[in-house]
């Protein structure tokens, strides 16, 4: 059985200012641009990755996504620990642009409590 806490956190929405998505199955989010975003860097040019498995803090800088116009710093939204990498962002960036709800996801991340998701709900 689910802990009532769990089944009160929000399983998608939107945060900084709608420019980030997020997706929760569990205790894994993952974490990508919405083209809002898109739309004020630009085509996407490059993404700079944490280490695979280093911790973070609210607030701390996860990934710097840079754009013909500019840059954009996706920071984590809760403490969590980096569960996965989008890797393939690597050599093809142009992927969080052409498909940033599927295959241009950003990262995942675990998280030790679902509902500090809540104020995102």
């Amino acid at each position: 059985m689910v802990p009532a806490a769990q089944d009160s956190a929000p399983k998608n929405g939107e945060m900084m200012d709608g420019k980030l998505w997020f997706e929760r199955k569990g205790h894994i989010v993952t974490l990508g641009l919405t083209m809002v975003a898109i739309e004020e860097i630009g085509e996407v040019e490059s993404v700079s990755f944490p280490d695979d498995g280093a911790d973070f803090d609210r607030g701390e800088v996860l990934i710097t996504v840079d754009g013909v116009r500019g840059s954009f710093e996706v920071t984590a939204p809760i403490a969590g620990i980096v569960n996965e990498l989008n890797t393939v962002l690597t050599d093809e960036p142009e992927m969080v642009s052409e498909d940033p709800l599927e295959e241009g996801w950003l990262i995942k991340l675990e998280i030790q409590d679902p509902t500090e998701l809540k104020e995102f709900a």
